[in-house]
């Protein structure tokens, strides 16, 4: 069966496949789906064409023209979002649902992938000759100390890796029909944004540019089809951040009471209220950890198929196989979007989000100095063993993350049925 479905169908290779897949709803113009998503052990094994090559092809019109896409999808082509707040238990559970259902888990992005390269150098060793306001800055700055002028620049940072690994998400679900389990996304980080200016650590200003960053590229993404949100009170978080472990997160003055009960308060009203008329929300108690396989029962008995009048998961529905590809091409150069991030439509920017001309001067001509930063990844005839120009140039996932992990947990020749 097919999940994402076409409501008509252009391309030679649509209509035999979701005549095939598909039950014909009473409107001859639309298709409707028939089964829930199902745990492997519940799935029958469906025959499946290779997943698009997208990690060394263009998804492009003539490489996709006769390509079976919608062939690939089935009742667990669907992209899933663990959220709630920090140490929670979000990274277990996400993966049990990968495991179970056969989905690909993404980790959550990391300021690692941003600033270190494909050689092990680290852009942020050249903080020690820089001056202080121009410091290449990390999560564990922010920790440390929240007040500092660099604050916003690390939320921008963490905005940028968000939006990067959820078009890596929605990418992959189109191009293998394998479906996707995300640690947080782009939707909720407004919730951060909210409650960081409640404490001072972000302007208003900047945080109405996240708002217009937000609003110019949202209704081109694809919303989850589920979002499980982890609930916690700020006391039950506070424990678990001691008990994992981690000396800055315990020793921070962002985790309070506060911070975490503002963060809470604007993740339901700001974020998974929106979210509500698009996705499927569940709620769980997680002051006491649940059994995980009673979240995994209930994933199974939510009907999370797509229909052509139905306004939720109406973004998975496309009018054409055309349209379907037109996405991919979107979601796999990203430049589109990334453009339109940036189209001011405000009066008064954030200059405090972005480093300044001469921080960015300066940082350029340390890296002009560091080998590994002369050459593109693979192309360097000091550190690579086979020439350059003989090798497999590999397309790239990510624009602002140097080694995105989005992947690591995928097989590419062995996606589940």
């Amino acid at each position: 069966m097919t999940s994402i479905f076409c409501i008509t169908s252009i391309k030679g290779n649509s209509i035999g496949y979701l005549t095939r897949l598909c039950k014909a709803s009473k409107n001859f113009n639309s298709v409707t789906q028939v089964a829930f998503m199902k745990t492997l052990v519940n799935k029958p094994h469906t025959p499946k064409p290779s997943p698009f090559p997208y990690w060394k092809k263009q998804c492009n019109d003539l490489n996709m023209t006769f390509d079976p896409t919608t062939l690939r999808f089935d009742e667990n082509s669907k992209l899933i979002v663990v959220d709630g707040p920090p140490a929670v238990g979000k990274s277990k559970l996400c993966e049990q649902i990968a495991k179970e259902f056969g989905l690909l888990y993404m980790p959550p992005p990391v300021f690692d992938e941003m600033y270190i390269n494909y050689y092990g150098f680290d852009i942020r060793s050249l903080n020690l000759q820089l001056k202080d306001e121009w410091h290449i800055r990390d999560l564990t700055h922010f920790l440390r100390d929240p007040n500092h002028q660099g604050t916003a620049q690390i939320q921008y940072n963490i905005f940028m890796m968000r939006i990067d690994q959820y078009m890596n998400a929605l990418l992959h679900i189109l191009a293998t029909g394998q479906g996707v389990v995300l640690n947080r996304s782009i939707f909720t980080e407004a919730a951060y944004m909210h409650a960081m200016y409640n404490s001072g650590y972000l302007s208003k200003r900047a945080v109405n540019e996240f708002e217009m960053m937000r609003t110019n590229t949202f209704h081109l993404l694809l919303r989850p089809h589920l979002v499980i949100y982890l609930d916690a009170t700020p006391e039950t978080v506070l424990e678990r951040i001691k008990k994992r472990g981690n000396k800055d997160e315990i020793n921070s003055k962002v985790f309070t009471k506060k911070f975490l009960s503002d963060l809470s308060i604007a993740t339901k009203e700001k974020c998974l209220y929106w979210l509500s008329s698009h996705s499927e929300i569940l709620i769980y108690d997680w002051n006491k950890e649940s059994n995980h396989m009673d979240i995994i029962n209930d994933i199974e008995n939510l009907n999370l198929e797509e229909e052509a009048k139905k306004e939720k998961f109406e973004d998975w529905v496309f009018v054409d196989t055309l349209e379907l590809i037109e996405s991919l091409q979107m979601y796999h150069t990203k430049n589109y979007i990334f453009f339109t991030l940036g189209h001011t439509t405000i009066s008064e920017i954030a200059p405090e989000m972005y480093m300044s001309n001469d921080a960015l001067e300066a940082i350029n001509e340390l890296l002009s100095k560091v080998d590994t930063e002369k050459y593109a990844t693979n192309c360097n005839p000091k550190r690579d063993k086979i020439p350059w120009i003989m090798k497999d140039r590999n397309f790239e996932f990510s624009i602002c993350r140097r080694t995105p992990r989005d992947f690591i947990n995928c097989d590419l020749f062995k996606l589940p049925c």
